[in-house]
């Protein structure tokens, strides 16, 4: 498996391949991990680290990655803020110049040292997962070079085709002409509901299955006996990473809006969020004058953020505020529905959003429409006041989104692709 977010790594983009490495031993498949050096990326969760199963072989390498770069601080220290107007143009200027992504530079190793694992050791299938996209170039060098049959797992679509601005007409021919090869070499291509369509109409003779993100039920399991949050303050918690294309800001002016309206609310709401982020959403708190509601904490261990969560209220979830992440879910929301809490979820419409409303899990309002999140925190807060937040939602188990169940899914695919390439 080739995975550039492994614990101690800390983010989004680390719990369903570590999911996966935690369930699959008891589907008969014993997992090997080449991953870069934690030091490659800006967040970290040491706590992880004790969740991968000692069965599971975990190889590091080194790495060029400009990432590994922009993740250390000044005095080349990790760091949990960034500058969002620093970070913009780095980002801008990476994307110019590495193909596919700033974390090409991990290439090397990464396909070293899975050449040497498939040399000295029994492999069955190459399983790679992305974002970043490099990790699927360096698997594909490793199934040409040893005719392995490939998995490519596709958590988000190819970033600078989907997601972001190509630097130049020739950026996006050749971020084409890469996603095509993926896609026609991998022998099965994992991914989500949008994407899944996306990729039978492109390529229509790619094998497509989609497994959701989820929930890890062991994780989760023993919280529903934490005492429930007093009444008072009314307590709404964000998890996880805030980004320029992904702020807190327009939910920050809609809490101004209520706030200035209802004087007497002041002093019942605390607003937390919890994670990685960059410092335009803290100069939002000082210029609306939030200062006494709204807090920042740097990232926890994982337990410890979802015995905070669990703690919460309301959970808010705040999307990208562009229609091209209409199909993205991120994975927190998912563990938001494990967590059984309420959800504020201030996304446009897509998937996340109807798994919202599906599930009649909470509110949902466009990230950047202040009317439509201003009315949602009302509604919300009415019923909280109510005596009723919980009971207007539908906060019933859904284990259906465990990871694993997931995982299982996920082990009869690479049983059958072992099974086709052993004939």
């Amino acid at each position: 498996m080739l995975v550039p977010f492994f614990p101690p790594m800390g983010g989004g983009g680390v719990y369903r391949p570590l999911s996966f490495v935690r369930h699959l031993p008891s589907h008969g498949w014993r997992t090997t991990v080449v991953a870069p050096s934690p030091e490659a990326y800006w967040v970290r969760d040491k706590s992880l680290a004790a969740r991968v199963p000692p069965e599971c072989r975990v190889i590091r390498t080194r790495t060029w990655s400009a990432q590994a770069w922009l993740a250390r601080g000044r005095r080349g220290r990790a760091s949990t803020t960034r500058s969002s107007r620093g970070f913009g143009v780095a980002r801008r200027a990476a994307a110019a110049v590495l193909l596919p992504d700033s974390y090409i530079g991990w290439y090397p190793f990464a396909t070293r040292a899975a050449l040497e694992i498939a040399r000295t050791d029994p492999v069955d299938v190459v399983f790679s997962t992305s974002p970043p996209e490099s990790t699927h170039i360096a698997a594909r060098a490793v199934h040409r070079k040893t005719g392995l049959p490939w998995v490519a797992d596709f958590r988000d679509p190819w970033m600078n085709l989907h997601l972001l601005d190509a630097s130049s007409a020739w950026h996006r021919d050749i971020h084409r002409r890469m996603e095509k090869s993926v896609c026609a070499e991998a022998h099965v291509l994992v991914t989500t509901r949008w994407h899944e369509s996306h990729l039978h109409q492109v390529y229509p003779k790619a094998r497509v299955t989609r497994l959701p993100n989820g929930y890890d039920g062991e994780e989760l399991a023993g919280l529903e006996t934490l005492a429930p949050p007093p009444a008072s303050p009314l307590r709404i918690i964000h998890a996880g990473m805030l980004t320029q294309r992904r702020s807190a800001t327009p939910f920050l002016e809609a809490l101004s809006r209520v706030l200035l309206a209802d004087a007497s609310l002041r002093g019942g709401i605390a607003v937390e969020f919890i994670g990685p982020r960059e410092n335009e959403n803290e100069q939002s708190v000082r210029r609306l004058g939030l200062a006494d509601v709204v807090a920042f904490r740097d990232p926890l261990p994982h337990a410890d953020t979802l015995r905070a969560t669990r703690a919460a209220h309301i959970l808010l979830l705040v999307k990208h505020d562009d229609a091209r992440y209409d199909g993205l879910v991120p994975g927190k929301l998912y563990e938001y529905v494990g967590l059984r809490r309420p959800i504020l979820a201030l996304a446009p419409p897509g998937e996340a959003r109807d798994l919202v409303t599906s599930l009649r899990r909470g509110e949902v309002a466009s990230p950047s429409d202040l009317p439509a999140i201003e009315q949602a925190l009302r509604t919300m807060i009415a019923h909280h006041r109510a005596g009723r937040l919980e009971s207007s939602y539908d906060l019933s188990p859904r284990p259906e989104l465990d990871r694993a169940r997931i995982a299982a899914d996920l082990a009869a695919l690479l049983d059958g692709v072992a099974e086709e390439n052993a004939r």
